[in-house]
């Protein structure tokens, strides 16, 4: 467990208590914890292999340049020796849902940045679970206790320096940063992609123009960040100088949930675009029956060979999570796109207008209730047993793609 100030006075008394968990390479940790083989091996998480990119890569491989976004055939030649496999969601989402269960017992006051890292508001919690430093302590242990996951935690009086603190701390890390004059010079000596929302591309740029640490950005006049780059040049110069004002906001309703797969290879057959669309229909139901929510529209999108893409969707006439209301109604979709002429690269499903389902009446002689039923019971047992034990016969053979 590493520290900047483990041992320091930190006084937070008149000020906000946040915590920020991020998990140290999720995908690849649990790919690393279910398969004993890929422990402290090159792992990379992504697909298809010649065409997709890296989802999340071992600390071990991000020593040779691998990074999460990369095409994976350049991490293929930084990392020629590497395993590569592909992307599980369901079980990362799984994992995902424990952890979220964990933060509420602690705060209700959690942002959910992504499936693998969250800000907590602890500021009212101290009498109930002690100082933010012992809170944080305790959701590590219960995070490794309850999936044998290990996480990364930062603690700070705003969300920047949480999120700094996390960073810093990787893996299995606690960090504490202070909003301290001493602290702040410290910082200021980091590169400037520590800055949250900081990419490759935008640190690429102010690094032509000479601004290289966080210092450099705290320094550079606003109006010429603003001009250069916009809200995020104003947002940059706030992070800089330790500004951060931004309240961790709970978990929203989602706006959508959906499923997309990068084909191992350009298709326009029908027989293999149909198994497509059932497997990620299933994916996409399971997810709302977890989630408790039901749909009324169907994205269906298509990115074809050229990287061209189009979209088309429908709104039905009652809200669904039944796996065979969105297989048929994505079927229908694909009637309207050019995929004789055409092949088809990229495949998503999505469904939105969301609501919970506990809010939605259902009646007693509805038709669909049978597929509700198949849909509940596949969803149960790959909760109970593992996910992918259970596929609609018509995409076994092609949910691996």
């Amino acid at each position: 467990m590493s520290s900047c100030k483990n041992n320091c006075n930190m006084d937070m008394n008149n000020s906000k208590k946040i915590i920020h968990v991020d998990m140290d390479a999720f995908f690849a940790q649990i790919e690393q914890r279910d398969n004993p083989q890929y422990k402290n091996k090159l792992l990379i998480v992504g697909g298809p292999l010649n065409r997709g990119v890296v989802s999340t890569a071992s600390y071990e491989a991000r020593r040779y340049g691998v990074y999460s976004g990369m095409p994976l055939y350049k991490a293929k030649k930084l990392c020629p020796d590497g395993i590569y496999v592909p992307v599980d969601m369901e079980k990362y989402l799984n994992e995902s849902r424990k952890i979220r269960e964990i933060f509420y017992k602690f705060t209700p006051l959690v942002e959910p940045v992504s499936c693998d890292e969250a800000f907590l508001d602890v500021t009212m919690c101290e009498k109930l679970f002690g100082n933010a430093l012992e809170i944080a302590k305790k959701i590590k242990g219960a995070i490794y206790e309850k999936t044998n996951l290990t996480s990364s935690a930062g603690i700070g009086s705003n969300k920047f320096f949480a999120k700094l603190a996390s960073n810093l701390g990787k893996p299995n890390g606690l960090t504490i940063l202070e909003n301290t004059p001493d602290m702040m010079e410290k910082i200021k000596l980091l590169p400037v992609s520590s800055i949250w929302g900081v990419g490759r591309v935008t640190e690429e740029n102010l690094i032509k123009m000479g601004i290289k640490t966080i210092g450099d950005v705290a320094n550079t006049p606003l109006e010429f960040l603003r001009l250069k780059f916009g809200e995020m040049g104003e947002f940059m110069h706030k992070m800089a100088n330790g500004i951060d004002n931004r309240e961790v906001i709970p978990y929203t309703e989602p706006k959508s949930i959906g499923r997309e797969i990068t084909l191992s290879e350009d298709t326009s057959e029908a027989g293999k675009i149909k198994s497509i669309l059932l497997s990620l229909s299933q994916k996409i139901s399971s997810n709302l029956v977890r989630e408790g929510y039901k749909g009324k529209t169907v994205t269906l999108k298509v990115r074809y060979s050229d990287f061209k893409g189009e979209s088309a969707r429908i709104t039905l006439n009652k809200y669904t999570d039944s796996i065979f209301e969105i297989y048929r109604t994505s079927f229908l979709l694909l009637k309207k796109f050019d995929l004789l002429r055409k092949k088809a690269r990229m495949i998503g499903i999505s469904v939105s207008n969301l609501k919970s389902s506990c809010l939605i009446k259902s009646t007693l002689f509805d038709q669909k209730d049978k597929e509700g039923n198949i849909t509940k019971a596949i969803t149960e047992i790959n909760s109970k047993f593992g996910e992918n034990k259970i596929y609609v016969a018509e995409s076994v053979k092609e949910h691996n793609l």
